[in-house]
Formats: structure tokens, sequence, C-alpha cells
């Protein structure tokens, strides 16, 4: 193929294949749209027509979005850029050659690789600065429009960075300059920025952004809405009604754009509207499948978190379906979910890729900023809205599962007798939640009691640390069954959910896991029907005070104890283990001398007995103190008592013997990003870590050594006392900051921060 003939050939095929775009056929065949242009780029190569190449390239370039990597996107962005810099450099080479049309559209495409390194696959800030950079020097002045551009990005990237005075400076600079015609559309311009102040937290200037746009000034696209993007700045700057306008003409909307749900879902949350919130989760579900893996996400992941976390403080908290929408569909998902579950889940995925883009960044904006939103308040306590526009989604019922049949009772009943047979605990566990689901959905009760029970004895099997929110949430309706008519459940069934409480109540008290608020809830509508004579209310009085103590509330614990105390003696709560229960408990509040005075004697000697290590230090009895560590160091094996033999050596000084034990226990300090993982009595290891390890930094006794090998990770080498010092602080805020969350109360988070930053 050559001359003009082998360049009219080419043409040919050329467009042939953009009919083939699939943008332009419902997105279907964009894997086979990139090899057919993977093809044409190496003919139009061997041609070497100039025009034709760059066109060809810059196709080939936008045609690698349906290109599949194996492990990274930077396999794919990293060839588009190169790409797109071939054509950059042959326009400069010769830009007589190249038509207007496809310069605009080559510009477009490195607009398009910014936004992507920004928000949808990041990359370190610093990177994106340098390709700014690049093009920036690389582009003639006379093309000032993609100088706005690439200012439009800068201002974009320093936003993610949290540099709010440089954002401002360059923000003030475009608003100088006249809105570009091409690259980018005025009101898309003005709508970035709007959302750029709203997450730096410069609500007037997001207002001042968005308003030509709301007022006509700035020409807004007619498929479009935009007042939901001032909803918290409205709700901020007392301009209620105006955000109550904007939630109300656009909150029903199905497929909301992300920021847009995070908006409304934030909204709700801290208005005191959580109900409506809950309607307007459920309308986008569909938009929050999969985890979190761009800015955008991360955003609207912690606005559900917020959410979530309101609903079960309000005892909203009830088990709903997220059920598969694709027929055919032979995944295992569970689909009986709850609110608590799901704002566990989200916190942890939003936190977890903060860190990461803070990382890439070299900043701590984003944690910083996503552990506010997690923890936000009311700005206003409740705010009326207008009545729903339609059903609320969140209360229709829902569809039958696509992978079961079974909708009578008697069908249900015959899949619950074949449970058992499923060789795996998860396949039961997805079988019965399907069950689940369709007597949810076709209001078999009778059917739907006898599923729950098997469901809660399965989930009674799984290990203390899996499934906890689910186990509560299951057991929670059962007992309000049982509240709502005490001769519905007979006594058998009885007897094994009161089997079930202690099991329960242990499980969540120990890990983070629901709201205190749901927790006592169930204490309440327990204790409206224990039984005479047994031990029923022991159990509800005893993990009464462990509620207590994990809300950190010294006089509710001492009140709650006396309570347990005035009931007659239980010698279940008698034994060793139970004693050393206790024991903890009112050494999480810092009543270390009464614990000395009443369960010190009755532990001496005894396995435990090292967690009165510091007591006795503090309380001058320092012979006393080093003669059980000395005793017992050796072997020491769980959180506390690593944490008492770790704060012991760096309040005495012997910061050998705490590298030692440091060094001795990393297994026990390897953390999982998960809270299922992460057990109450883990927050004084994490202080005692801190200070030992600080300390250690700070006396000049610091070392580079190798964390071993571990089931989840290889070795890592560069590790210093300094490091893991930090790192375990990362830590100690992340599950301080958890357990707050779940009892409202920061007296944990204070108390571990003062142990943390202790003098020798």
């Amino acid at each position: 193929m050559t001359g003009g003939s082998g360049r009219r050939e080419l043409r040919a095929r050329l467009d042939t294949a953009y009919k083939q775009h699939p943008d332009d056929n419902g997105g279907a065949g964009a894997e086979s749209y990139w090899r057919a242009m993977q093809e044409l780029l190496g003919e139009a190569e061997a041609l070497g027509d100039h025009e034709l190449l760059f066109e060809v390239r810059l196709a080939y370039a936008w045609s690698l979005r349906g290109k599949k990597w194996k492990k990274s996107s930077r396999e794919i962005f990293t060839e588009w850029v190169a790409l797109l810099r071939q054509c950059l450099l042959m326009w400069r080479a010769e830009p007589d050659r190249i038509c207007d049309e496809h310069v605009v559209l080559m510009w477009n495409q490195f607009a398009n690789i910014l936004d992507i390194f920004i928000r949808l696959y990041p990359e370190p800030a610093d990177r994106v600065h340098r390709l700014i950079d690049e093009l920036e020097r690389r582009c003639p002045p006379s093309r000032r429009e993609v100088f706005f551009l690439l200012d439009t990005f800068r201002m974009k990237i320093e936003a993610r960075k949290g540099n709010a005075g440089e954002v401002e400076r360059l923000w003030r600079e475009l608003r100088l300059q006249p809105q570009p015609t091409r690259h980018l559309v005025p009101d898309g311009t003005a709508v970035g920025a709007a959302a750029v102040w709203e997450r730096l937290g410069r609500d007037d200037l997001a207002i001042e952004a968005l308003t030509p746009v709301l007022t006509g000034q700035i020409p807004q696209r007619e498929d479009r809405e935009y007042g939901d993007y001032l909803l918290l700045p409205y709700l901020r700057t007392g301009r209620t009604g105006e955000a109550v306008a904007a939630h109300q003409s656009t909150y029903a909307t199905a497929g909301l754009k992300l920021e847009s749900l995070a908006s409304h879902l934030e909204f709700c949350a801290r208005t005191g509207n959580e109900e409506r919130g809950l309607d307007v989760l459920h309308r986008n579900l569909g938009r929050l499948s999969g985890t979190v893996t761009t800015v955008e996400s991360m955003w609207t992941a912690a606005a559900v978190a917020l959410l979530c976390r309101r609903v079960t403080e309000r005892g909203l908290d009830r088990e709903w379906v997220w059920s598969c929408e694709e027929e055919g569909c032979d995944c295992e998902a569970a689909p009986v979910r709850s609110y608590a579950e799901l704002a566990g889940e989200r916190r942890w995925w939003a936190l977890e890729f903060a860190r990461k883009l803070d990382e890439m960044d070299g900043t701590s904006f984003c944690s910083e900023a996503i552990m506010r939103r997690l923890h936000a308040g009311p700005i206003v306590e409740h705010l009326d809205l207008p009545g729903p526009v339609s059903e609320p989604a969140h209360r229709l019922r829902p569809r039958l599962s696509p992978h079961l049949a079974a909708a009578t009772t008697d069908e249900l009943r015959n899949e619950l007798a074949r449970t058992p047979e499923l060789d795996r605990r998860w396949k039961r566990v997805v079988h019965l939640q399907r069950l689940m689901q369709n007597a949810f959905a076709t209001g078999e009760q009778d059917a739907l009691i006898d599923i729950r029970f098997a469901y809660l004895d399965e989930l009674l099997a799984y290990g203390p640390t899996a499934m906890r929110p689910d186990l509560f949430a299951t057991f929670t309706a059962l007992v309000r069954l049982h509240d709502a008519d005490p001769a519905l459940l007979g006594a058998e069934r009885l007897d094994r959910v009161w089997t079930a409480a202690p099991v329960v109540l242990d499980r969540v008290l120990t890990r983070a896991t629901v709201h205190a608020a749901q927790i006592r809830d169930l204490i309440g509508m327990l204790g409206r029907h224990c039984r005479p004579g047994g031990r029923d209310l022991h159990h509800l009085r005893w993990y009464a005070v462990e509620l207590e103590v994990r809300c950190g509330d010294v006089d509710a614990a001492r009140a709650a104890w006396a309570a347990f105390e005035s009931l007659p003696s239980c010698d279940e709560y008698a034994t060793g283990p139970n004693v050393l229960r206790r024991t903890e408990w009112w050494l999480d509040l810092g009543l270390d001398g009464e614990v000395l005075a009443t369960t010190g004697p009755a532990l001496s000697g005894q396995d435990g007995e090292e967690r009165l290590i510091v007591p006795y230090l503090c309380a001058g009895e320092d012979a006393k103190a080093r003669e059980i560590h000395e005793r017992t160091f050796a072997t020491m094996d769980g959180p506390r008592e690593v944490a008492a033999h770790l704060e012991f050596c760096a309040r005495t000084g012997d910061l050998a013997r705490a590298k030692e034990i440091i060094r001795g226990t990393l297994d026990l300090l390897h953390v999982y990003y998960d809270d299922t993982e992460f057990t109450f009595d883990r927050l004084r290891l994490c202080a005692s870590t801190v200070l030992a390890c600080r300390l250690i930094a700070a006396r000049g006794l610091d070392e580079t050594w190798t964390w071993p090998e571990h089931e989840c990770c290889p070795a890592e080498p560069g590790w210093t006392y300094a490091r893991l010092a930090a790192d375990y602080r990362t830590e100690l805020n992340l599950f301080a900051l958890r357990w707050q969350e779940l009892t409202g109360s920061d007296f944990h988070v204070r108390r571990m921060n003062a142990i943390a930053d202790a003098a020798a």
C-alpha cells in the first residue's frame, strides 16, 4: 500500500472504524474497537503520511479506554500519554500540516488524562504537576485556552492536596480571564470550582463560584441540575430555604452523580432527616457497587458512612436487601445487609483510599477531611422537608432473588431443609439470606421466623471476628418480634434467644461493631422479658457495665455494676476469667487505685496479674511491679499483657527491654485495616507501643530492622522504632476514633493519647 491509493484506502478504513466507536453504539465493542485502531496505527506508521498518522495516533490513543490492563491502570495511561506526546511533537514540528480540529481533540485528550490522574485513577501530585508543566512549555502562547485548561487542572490537584491558598490564587486569576469556548464547558468549570471549595470548607467561595450558573450569567446545559452542589454550603451559611429547595428538586433522581449523591446523603444526615437519606441511598445503590477506587467514590463512601452512623444512633437500623440485579449471575453475594455493617464497610474504604492519596501527595489533607466528615454532627437538629415525591425507596419490598425461585411458605421451608447439605459455611449463609430476601418479598412471616433462627445458628457457629453486624442484626430482629408479641416464639425458641444473648453482646462489645445506642436498645428490649429464676438478668446487667465502660462513663459504669451486684450471686460471673474481665473494665476507666484495692488481691500470683504492673508502679510499689514484670514478661502473649510490660519498661527507662518486647511481638502488632480484626484491648497496646518507640527514638537508641514475613505480606526492610511510633500513632487514632463513633464519647481517645504522650 503506497502513495495516494494507500492513503485513500487507509482513510476509508479509518472512517469505517470510526462508525464502530463504542460511544456511538451503547458502549459495545470497546476492546474490538481498540484492536481495530491498533492495526490501523501500524499501517499508518508504515505509510508515513504526517497528517493521517497524527489522526490515527489520536484515534488509537482514545481507543485505549477499551484495552484491559493486567496489573495496573498505569499500563494503559503510560501508553496513552506517550502517544499524545508523539502527537504534540508532530504538531509542534509542522503545525501547518495538522488541522485545528485534530489539535483541539489532542488537547481534549490531555484534559481527559489529567482528569483521570487527579480523580479517577489518581497519580502522585508531583507527577501530575510535571505533566502540566511539560504541556505548558510545549504549548504556543497563542493558545490561551489551553493555558486556562492547564491552570484549571493545577487548581484541582492543589485542591486534592488541601492547599487552599494556592487554589484561591489560581481560581481568582482564572476568573479574570475570558471563559474558553473550547476544551472546557463554562458551567462545568463553575461546578468543578464549587465542588473544590465545598471540600476545602470555603462555603462562601463555593456559592460565589456557582451563583453565575444558577442566575443565568453562565449558560446552563438543559439536562443538568447544579443546585445540589450547594446543599451543604447553603446549609452551613444559614440559607436553609435554598438548601431545602435544592434538595427537593433533585433528591429523587435515580443514578445521581457521585458528588451529588454525597451532598444529598450528608445533607439528610446533618438535618435530622435520616429517613429521607435512606430513600436517597436506596434509589442509588447501583452507584455504590464496588469498592472505593476514585476520589469521588471516596467522598461518597464517607457520606454513606455518616448517614448510616446517624441511622444507627437514632435506632433506625433494620435488615434490608441489596439484591443482585443481573439475571443469570452466578455470584455468591449475600444480599441481606444492615446499615451498621454498611457504615463500617464504607468508613474503612474511604479512610484507606484517603490514606493512599495522602501518601502519594505527601500530605494528610484527605485523611483528616474524611475523618471530619465521618464525625460530623448535625448542623440543624431537625429541618422540616416537603413530603416525598414518591414512595420512599427503602420502604418498598425487595424483588425476589434472581438466584432462588422459592416463594411460598412450603417452598421456602423445603429450601431451608436443604441448607445443611451445602458444603461450605459461606454457601449456607448466602442461601439463608436469599431465603430471607424472598420471605421479605412475599411477606411469608411464618417461614421467615424459621429462616431467621437457622441463620442465627449459622452465624453463632462462625468465629467471633466474623459477621458480627449480621449476627447483631438478625438477633435484634428476633428480639423485636418477641418484644412485640411475647407469645410468638414459644419456650424452645425463647431458650435459643437467651442462649444467644450473651454471645451476641460479647462479640459486639469486644470488637467495634454497632453503635452503643443499638446495644442499649437491645438490652432494654431483652430486659422487659427476663425469665424469673434464671441468669437472664445477670447477663444483661453484666454487659450493661461493659457497655458503659466502652462509652467511658465512669458514673454510669459504677451504677451498672451496683445494679449487677444487687442480684443474687451467680457462679458464672465469679470465675477467674470474669474477675479478670471486671479488672480490665476499671483499668480501662483509669481507676487503678480501686483495682488494686478490690481485685488486686484476687489476682495475686494468677494469670493476668501482669495487667496490674502499671497500677502498682504508679502507686509507688516499684518492687512489686518489677517482680511481676520479671516473672511474666517472657510468657506474655495477649494485647493487654504486652501493653502492660511495654508501658512498664517505658516508665522505668528500661528501653532495651522494650525493644526486645517489641521485636518479639511483631506478629501481634501487625494491623489489618479492618475493624473486624481490632479488639478494644488493642487500644492500650497501640498507646504503649507509641510511648515506648517514641522514647527509644528520643534517647538515640533507634536502629533499622526488617519486619518479618507475615501471612498477608512479605518481609519488609527499612523499619525503625521512630517509624513504628508514627505508624502506630495513626493506628491509635484510626481505631480509637472508631470507638468514639460507636459510643459518642471521646473518653478513650483522650485517655489513650495521654498514655502515648506520657513522659518516662
